[in-house]
């Protein structure tokens, strides 16, 4: 008894378990922990007002309750698995992964390897019972746990979901979506009816309890008046108190498709509407060649080439492929072949953005042609050929320049801005007042790269990307119905090093977000950027800005305007996010050019020589080089290039530096001086 009782000691000591906790009593059963039998307390376990049904009772170690864990993981919605090699418990809900090892103080939740609480690990009963700690256990999948010490038992609750804001925001292709949040896991189910034709959402095991009560009615309902295609309105109400339900009706103008997503934590859900791809073809159209894509509503896209091979995308917003995919050979003169699927975002847009993607692949070796977008309804005629914008006129008729023409409908007002850091010229005309479709148009001569047409809410916005940098002089009127501009080229010092500086993100990606200023890493990047600019400048050094502005750049453009100007660094400015809020410091991302097809050299040296210079600057924690061959811009340069990650805005402290124009101004001269220390030690 005596050698019993002592290696029966030396395995509490092992377990963490009290052995005053073990006493027989009326309450107690005799079980093998681990192949060896011992007598332990029982206790009571209720989840939401009902006991548990275990086929081996509850038992209490070290003043902690330890269940099945089978059972535990079905009334709490979990997968159990078990590994028999490696000695391991799996329970796994839609957003929680724990992994509890038989005798092992160590537990890991989500990848992340810690300490279990209380000090009681997951043991062997029986010789076939996994039993776990039910606190534990539970509070990591979202449950409330009280203890009743009168009647010895375990109560776990599933705390209420609660349904606290409701908004309507626009989507990328400019759709109304809407916008649930909740305290917990959202669970919903979805009906559509006609006649009237509205989208029925059913949200359930939830209560209403929206924050904003200017929105809530008198009789606790809310009716969201919208009136933009597709919706009229939105109305919300708890619908059911047995059981607890929660309805959203969205009146729409017609039958419209539509998808519902989840975030990734299961506390926010988001309906789009979707427009329909329905054809995509090759056709005629007023006798030329054209790519002819035929939607159900009306849509945006956008529009962009990339190179090796060379091939053009249309990415079509807020929309589904009537078909799992499509390829088609059409063999013009300029294009090969079509292809088009729903696009999986790949950080360009956000993961549930709904893009059908559509590739032109040019033919051989050809330079991209000039593309012209015609946008009629529904429809996108898509010109891939030598043709050229009938109202912009270019010549390069004078030795050192050229001249520029536009031909507005009738007499107008226009802006001009000539950036030269980024060499672009942008014109602006009231949309009403020019007659230019969409696109872009290779020019490729000693002045002008390219010439773009876009447009927004309200202009037409005609866009010349000069090879070098140039002065200018507006010959036309302020108003006038011919715009005229005269260009010369500037002589440069092409001895100085050409540096491209890339703010992250812009337009439609905002990057991450601060939690508690809300500002945007995409304005935070530009600030940093444009400060970088001017340093560089100073100090001789020629400098290109990818984007100048809050404008969405993709992200194999921004690596094509550094290898087409045959930049000689690269440098992409960005701010950092993490879900643990200590996290904090600068890390610096590099792609070594044994993952890369583009670059001939070694690019650890220059983004080592940009982190030792923001550890320098900045004073912050040093989290380290990291190898990204997963990321585009790194990647795909053909010069050195590397990432800078500023901070964490996630960090509370860091995120009120992060804020600062001070904290902007030692970021960009510790960039500069990184710069320089690299040309600096290539000449050593």
């Amino acid at each position: 008894m005596k050698k019993l009782i002592a290696a029966f000691l030396v395995f509490v000591m092992l377990m963490g378990i009290g052995a005053s906790t073990l006493a027989g009593s009326q309450n107690s059963i005799k079980v093998s922990i681990n192949g060896k039998k011992f007598s332990v307390m029982t206790a009571n376990v209720v989840f939401d007002g009902k006991p548990i049904e275990t086929d081996i009772p509850p038992i209490v170690i070290n003043e902690r309750i330890l269940v099945p864990i089978r059972s535990i993981g079905n009334h709490l919605g979990a997968q159990v698995d078990w590994n028999q090699q490696s000695k391991e418990a799996i329970l796994k809900t839609s957003n929680q992964e724990v992994i509890l090892k038989l005798n092992s103080p160590i537990v890991t939740v989500n990848g992340e390897k810690k300490e279990i609480p209380y000090g009681v690990p997951a043991i062997s009963v029986n010789d076939s019972r996994i039993m776990v700690p039910l606190r534990f256990v539970s509070e990591v999948l979202g449950c409330r746990v009280d203890w009743d010490q009168e009647t010895q038992t375990g109560i776990i609750t599933n705390p209420v979901n609660e349904i606290t804001d409701i908004s309507v925001e626009n989507s990328l292709g400019d759709k109304p979506k809407i916008v649930l949040n909740t305290t917990g896991k959202i669970e919903y189910s979805e009906d559509f009816l006609i006649e009237p034709d509205r989208l029925i959402i059913d949200v359930h095991d939830s209560k209403l309890n929206i924050s904003d009560k200017s929105i809530v009615g008198s009789n606790g309902t809310v009716n969201i008046k919208v009136d933009k295609f597709p919706v009229k309105s939105v109305r919300m109400a708890q619908f059911s108190n047995n059981p607890l339900t929660v309805r959203v009706v969205i009146d729409l103008d017609r039958q419209i498709g539509y998808s519902i997503n989840s975030s990734d934590d299961h506390k926010q859900a988001t309906i789009s509407f979707l427009n329909n791809v329905q054809d995509i073809s090759l056709k005629e159209v007023r006798g030329r060649e054209a790519i002819v894509i035929k939607n159900s509503d009306e849509f945006k896209y956008n529009m962009f080439t990339l190179s090796n091979p060379n091939r053009v995308v249309i990415d079509i917003l807020d929309s589904k492929l009537w078909t799992n995919s499509l390829e088609l050979d059409v063999n013009t003169k300029f294009i090969k072949r079509v292809r088009s699927s729903q696009f999986n975002p790949d950080g360009t847009y956000n993961n549930h953005d709904n893009i059908v993607r559509v590739v032109l692949d040019i033919c051989g070796d050809k330079e991209i042609p000039n593309i012209m977008m015609e946008t009629k309804k529904n429809t996108i005629n898509i010109f891939v050929d030598e043709g050229d914008f009938s109202n912009i006129s270019y010549s390069n008729e004078y030795e050192n320049g050229g001249l520029i023409k536009v031909f507005a409908e009738e007499e107008t007002k226009y802006s001009i801005n000539y950036n030269e850091s980024s060499r672009r010229m942008e014109i602006k005309i009231d949309k009403d007042d020019v007659e230019l479709e969409k696109g872009i148009m290779t020019v490729d001569d000693d002045n002008i790269s390219n010439i773009t047409v876009d447009e927004d809410e309200n202009y037409k916005i005609i866009s010349f990307k000069f090879n070098k940098n140039i002065e200018y002089e507006v010959l036309s009127d302020l108003v006038d119905d011919t715009i005229k501009i005269s260009f010369n080229k500037l002589e440069e010092n092409n001895g100085s090093k050409l540096i491209v500086i890339d703010a992250g993100h812009g337009g439609k990606d905002p990057g991450t977000i601060a939690p508690n200023s809300k500002i945007k890493e995409k304005d935070l990047n530009l600030k940093v950027a444009l400060k970088l600019d001017k340093k560089l400048r100073e100090l001789g050094f020629r400098t290109i800005l990818t984007r100048d502005k809050d404008e969405f750049i993709e992200l194999y453009e921004r690596a094509g305007i550094a290898n087409r100007n045959e930049a000689d660094a690269f440098i992409s400015v960005h701010f950092n996010s993490h879900n643990k809020k200590d996290v904090a410091g600068i890390q610096t991302l590099y792609c070594p050019a044994f993952d890369s097809q583009v670059k001939g050299g070694d690019n650890h040296p220059f983004a080592k020589a940009i982190h030792d210079a923001l550890l320098s600057g900045l004073n912050r924690n040093d989290k380290g080089i990291i190898k990204r061959s997963d990321l585009v811009v790194v990647r795909e340069t053909k010069m050195v290039a590397a990432l800078a990650e500023l901070g964490f805005v996630t960090n509370p402290e860091e995120e009120k530096l992060i804020i600062t124009d001070a904290y902007h101004e030692k970021a960009a001269q510790a960039i500069a001086n990184g710069i320089v220390n690299y040309f600096n030690s290539l000449e050593k």
